[in-house]
């Protein structure tokens, strides 16, 4: 047994906590006991042992969750959305068995099977569905064929609903970029739902997938729609953070109340968002520092003053989380593991990314200030299809090795794609040839521009060529494939910033001897010779820089041109280049003095670098 922290006794009104088969027991006995009615205790007592029992064995048994989840805490993510559940407004005085039969079912799914995922070998959700069938097969489900994580209770009925009827119409706004665009989907709905819950109830609340699934973003999202009575502050994690650090940035928001209380300003609640929480390094010993002060502060409420060694009482805060399980130390520690309801963020499915990429693609051609013909409207399906057709090759083709560490292809690729397509205007695209020319395009740019092998490039050519006939059918092959295909914001001149294609090698190497002229004129001449690929790198490195978000790496050997084209591309951006000077004494010290007057000059100055 386990000796339960002052956190669990207060919740739970219990001795001892154990990761045995019966070490639940007391925990949901304790609770059921605080319930007020005595006919609600004994329907909560008759299915508890009807479906917990056997949840609990076979789910540890069975069933692979996207990180090491222990089984209390599947008991106190249950026992905590049952409170915020069983309330008057779903469950009448003289409510039926029958009714919280429903709504103890609908919390059992996603108490036991909130973090399981599809580890791309064994997908635990359809398994998870499949036995639950199987075994409770009086629970009647509208639809058997779907999972049973596609349906919540639409208390206006007390039924089982599909979570696609919440999903809200997307509606572009064209002065966000693609990067900050939510646009939900049955997945990001229900996770919404259960963060309004556990926010409200104060119970911290934990979501991990990949890069790219769009964690992060939901969270800010829950996050920036919580009234004036909240206050955020964001611990975005990184490889040497250390336990002094992480105390500092959590203090920083709290101020002195009475005695050795502390807490944020006013009434307010503090909420600490902690993105990647398994980002810091795991010393000798097998801990981590930074986690070991959010967990005593989340098991007795407090830390010390490392000042003056004395205790500092630390009340109104409450912890969400994100984390990578791919990335880091892959897990965190099972002792801070435990306090969190754990979420899986799955990768979406064809057709939820299809319903997300068509709202953003269709939003920007139905514009009427864009005013694009009915001809390239239409065939807008083709466009979103034929790319998560070529992303889903490249990902699974393309895989990380040793030599191509860096062949990770996520959502993020699949953003860019269409967020270079929102460049373009009725200038660029006149007919449907165009249009399937933009699409070579940001898709060289997105996946081709990542392979560093020849085989790789040629694999890669041969099947968007076969993805472009399947989807383009009725479009001109000659016309696609006419060189150049180059996209820039100065192909027609400096002055004329738009989005357009490059006409031929001629005009592209004019504008850009002007800009090397201009450029001599004000800076240390650099003697360049713009033949095709050194012209095709800097459309390339200019077109990232216009790119809101977007970064670049450019890998290549000492004396290729990196350097310099970067300053080229700049200065048609007309942005500044900063430059760090690596010597053997450059340390921490050193990149932060850099990175302030980088600061200074781009956030107060307001100087693009």
């Amino acid at each position: 047994l386990r000796t339960a922290t002052p956190a669990t006794v207060s919740r739970a009104g219990i001795l001892y906590i154990s990761q045995g088969d019966l070490g639940w027991n007391p925990y949901v006995t304790s609770w059921i006991e605080k319930r007020e009615k005595a006919s609600e205790k004994v329907h909560l007592t008759s299915l508890v042992e009807r479906y917990v029992p056997i949840l609990h064995r076979e789910c540890r048994r069975q069933f692979k969750s996207i990180t090491p989840i222990s089984s209390i805490c599947n008991i106190q993510m249950m026992c905590s959305l049952l409170d915020a559940l069983l309330v008057s407004s779903n469950i009448p005085n003289d409510a039926s068995f029958e009714q919280y039969e429903l709504y103890f079912v609908f919390v059992l799914i996603w108490s036991f099977g909130s973090a399981l995922y599809d580890d791309g070998q064994t997908n635990s959700r359809s398994e998870f569905t499949k036995f639950f069938i199987r075994v409770f097969p009086e629970i009647i489900f509208p639809d058997k064929n779907l999972s049973v994580f596609e349906y919540w209770i639409n208390p206006a009925n007390n039924e089982f609903t599909l979570w696609s009827e919440k999903v809200p119409k997307f509606e572009l706004d064209s002065e966000l970029p693609i990067q900050a665009c939510l646009v939900h989907n049955s997945e990001t709905i229900r996770l919404k739902y259960f963060l309004d819950i556990f926010v409200a109830d104060k119970f911290p609340v934990m979501m991990i997938g990949i890069a790219g699934s769009g964690k992060t973003l939901l969270m800010n999202e829950k996050l920036n729609s919580l009234g004036e009575d909240y206050q955020i502050a964001n611990v975005p994690f990184n490889f040497y953070y250390t336990s002094a650090m992480t105390q500092k940035i959590m203090e920083k928001p709290l101020e002195k109340k009475a005695g050795r209380n502390y807490g944020p300003e006013g009434s307010k609640k503090l909420i600490y968002f902690l993105d990647d929480l398994n980002m810091p390094e795991v010393d000798k010993y097998g801990t981590v520092a930074p986690h070991t002060i959010i967990r005593q502060h989340m098991d007795y409420s407090h830390w010390y003053c490392r000042v003056k060694l004395s205790l500092k009482d630390i009340h109104n805060t409450q912890y969400v989380a994100c984390m990578n399980p791919t990335a880091g130390s892959f897990t965190i520690n099972p002792r801070l593991q435990r306090h969190f309801a754990t979420f899986s963020v799955v990768f979406p499915t064809e057709e939820s990314l299809f319903a997300i990429y068509h709202s953003i693609l269709s939003g920007h051609l139905e514009d009427i200030c864009n005013n694009f013909p009915e001809n390239i409207q239409k065939i807008s399906p083709n466009f979103v299809n034929a790319t998560i057709e070529l992303h889903r090759y490249c990902s699974t083709i393309f895989t990380p090795t040793a030599v191509k560490f860096h062949y990770f292809f996520n959502l993020r690729d699949l953003s860019q794609v269409f967020s270079g397509t929102l460049f373009s205007t009725i200038d660029c695209i006149k007919n449907p040839e165009d249009f399937a020319r933009l699409w070579m395009h940001e898709t060289q740019r997105v996946y081709k521009d990542k392979l560093c092998q020849h085989k790789d490039i040629d694999l890669f050519d041969k099947n968007s060529q076969d993805i472009l006939k399947k989807y383009f059918e009725d479009i001109s092959e000659a016309g696609i494939a006419k060189e150049p295909l180059i996209y820039c914001h100065f192909s027609k001149g400096m002055g004329d910033p738009k989005y357009m294609p490059v006409s031929d090698w001629d005009s592209l190497s004019k504008i850009l001897t002007e800009a090397l002229k201009g450029y001599n004129e004000l800076n240390a001449a650099m003697d360049l010779v713009l033949f095709e690929d050194a012209m095709k790198h800097i459309c390339r490195i200019n077109r990232i820089l216009e790119s809101p978000r977007a970064n670049a790496l450019l890998v290549g050997v000492g004396g290729s041109g990196k350097q310099s084209l970067s300053r080229l591309a700049a200065y048609i951006s007309s942005m500044e280049v900063f430059q760090i000077s690596i010597t053997n004494e450059y340390g921490i010290t050193e990149l932060m003095k850099d990175v302030s007057l980088l600061y200074m000059k781009a956030g107060i100055k307001n100087i693009a670098s």
